[in-house]
């Protein structure tokens, strides 16, 4: 019987990992889409069936028979699948998953309906598409068919002819036609011309302000877009901060008319257009540090293809790291700074909740914001045990990961992600957290805000999120011109936002130390990234601090050697 073509795509997976609640759904996924195995071969998978060959890992998949052929493991995967062992106490000799293969087909299910709440068509996904997928991408990164089908343990090449089908008359004309500038190249060379010209004018953008108008004059001056307007997200509604060639009621309009649209447009990351009452619209989402920060309206004169919202959304992703440069520097430059100082008292913050259950102190060593969505904290423990508070953070909802990096006896250096918090609601308004205690269940969180900010809606989101926490402390202070502060200056433009992140992780978890305190493969983890990618960002943004510290400062006259 034919089997389907590969209909789930790279964004249809990476929908279907985000609607996976737990690690085991994610293994599970990511075993089926990435190595390319059946639920019984996942029922017979053991940590020990892991082999390194040189600097590789190779999977022994098991049938009834014994060994049927061995898979390739990514890195990655080969990390969660430890990972996984490790939290649920499974030894080598021991299957991973004590389930049968009906139920990780159930659990595909599971997940599959989830992530059609957003995107209806991932509905019928089975454990079957994500092997599909797992064919799919090897044949789009040109592993030749012959080694695919080994390793995906399909008997013959006509298993995978459904994804190596030729194309048909209409194909090839179409794509000949559309190559040689036909309509549809011309539109999209268009839109191409009009994001390029975005991102040169947001290169000069000083404020958000200026983003946002940049934005929307650029959109609303291309061939096929009738007008364009910018939204920023402020609390739980949006707020308009530029309109082009349309009135603020049209827009009110639009976000009225609309509020289920963008509330998918914002918690799926995803382009949509919609008819309104003067045209279509589609709706952009900005994407800043992993959250999304708002939208960008435009009326398109033309269906939106799907290559045209894969630009658009781009483009979302360009003004999201625009408007957190902006922050970022206008944090670092300003002559005053707010510091507030809170109280908290709300167990359901980890380090109140920790502190009163354990009875211990805490202190921040660090703190490094990952994706605008979490918190990474570096807690010093002190009065409690390394496994006392490993317990507690595992059965904590807002501790995403926790993990021992140096153990005292009595206390702990702890590295915890932490998904919801007082300080995560401060860092997302642009603060800096620049001192967090904890003792006797009250935790004491400074935090420094750029002078011109808005404090009360800032202050009252907190109290709000966190009924027990007051705000204790309101000063504004000169910064001072200090020769740190310069250097940071330099670094600012020069540091892209995932260079600062890994540095600042990498620094704090002890990565530098001699012995090192964490892995790369750890850090990596951590932060939610490949090792490939952590090593390439971290070597980017040493070189550039090293470039800094030896190139632009004066050069000063070298003092002889002592002999």
């Amino acid at each position: 019987m034919d089997e389907p073509a590969d209909e789930l795509g790279e964004r249809g997976y990476e929908r279907l990992r985000r609607a996976a609640e737990t690690h085991r759904s994610d293994l599970v996924l990511r075993l089926g889409a990435e190595v390319g195995l059946r639920p019984a071969e996942m029922t017979a998978l053991r940590p020990g069936d892991i082999t390194e060959f040189e600097g590789h890992y190779l999977l022994s998949v098991h049938d009834g028979d014994g060994v049927a052929r061995e898979a390739y493991l990514p890195e990655s995967v080969e990390h969660d699948v430890r990972k996984y062992a490790n939290a649920a106490g499974v030894a080598d000799d021991e299957p991973l998953f004590s389930v049968s293969a009906r139920r990780l087909q159930m659990l595909v299910r599971e997940v599959a309906e989830r992530a059609a709440e957003s995107a209806p068509r991932l509905a019928d996904v089975s454990s079957r598409d994500l092997r599909w997928r797992f064919a799919a991408s090897l044949l789009d990164d040109g592993v030749p068919p012959d080694v695919v089908c080994a390793l995906g343990g399909w008997d013959r090449l006509d298993r995978l002819a459904p994804l190596l089908d030729d194309p048909d008359r209409e194909g090839i004309v179409a794509a000949l036609g559309n190559a040689d500038g036909g309509e549809v190249s011309a539109r999209l060379r268009q839109v191409i011309a009009a994001t390029s010209a975005v991102g040169e004018g947001l290169t000069d953008a000083a404020t958000a302000s200026e983003i946002a108008t940049t934005v929307c004059d650029r959109l609303a001056a291309t061939e096929g877009y009738r007008f364009a307007w910018l939204a920023e997200r402020t609390g739980d509604g949006l707020t308009l901060g530029a309109a082009t060639d349309v009135a603020d009621a049209a827009v009110d309009r639009h976000l009225d008319d609309h509020a289920e649209t963008l509330t998918a447009t914002l918690d799926g990351r995803e382009v949509h257009v919609r008819e309104a009452a003067d045209g279509p619209v589609a709706f952009v989402p900005i994407v800043r540090e992993g959250a999304t920060a708002g939208v960008v309206g435009v009326g398109p004169t033309e269906e939106v293809t799907d290559a045209e919202r894969d630009l658009l959304s781009a483009l979302g992703t360009q003004v999201g790291h625009a408007l957190a440069a902006v922050e970022r520097k206008r944090l670092l430059l300003a002559d005053t700074v707010t510091e507030l100082e809170f109280e908290c008292g709300d167990a359901r913050a980890f380090t109140v909740g920790l502190s009163r259950a354990l009875d211990c102190d805490l202190e921040l060593s660090g703190i490094v914001p990952v994706g605008g969505q979490s918190l990474l904290y570096y807690l010093v423990v002190d009065g409690a045990s390394a496994d006392a508070v490993l317990s507690y953070a595992a059965d904590d909802d807002t501790v995403a990961d926790a993990r021992l990096i140096e153990d005292y006896g009595d206390g702990a250096l702890l590295e915890a992600v932490v998904t919801a918090a007082p300080a995560l609601k401060l860092v997302q308004s642009g603060g800096r957290v620049s001192d967090l205690t904890a003792a006797n269940g009250t935790a004491t969180i400074a935090v420094e805000m750029p002078g011109e900010v808005d404090i009360r809606p800032l202050v009252d989101a907190v109290v709000d999120a966190y009924p027990e926490t007051s705000l204790t402390a309101k000063r504004q202070t000169e910064r001072p011109a200090e020769t740190d502060a310069g250097f940071r200056e330099r670094l600012t433009d020069r540091l892209s936002d995932r260079q600062e992140t890994v540095l600042r992780a990498a620094y704090h978890s002890g990565y530098f130390e001699w012995p090192r305190g964490t892995t790369a493969e750890e850090l990596a983890d951590s932060l939610d990234v490949s090792s490939p990618t952590l090593h390439n960002h971290l070597r980017k943004a040493q070189q550039k601090v090293l470039t800094a510290f030896f190139d632009d400062n004066p050069a000063e006259p070298r003092q002889p050697l002592d002999d």
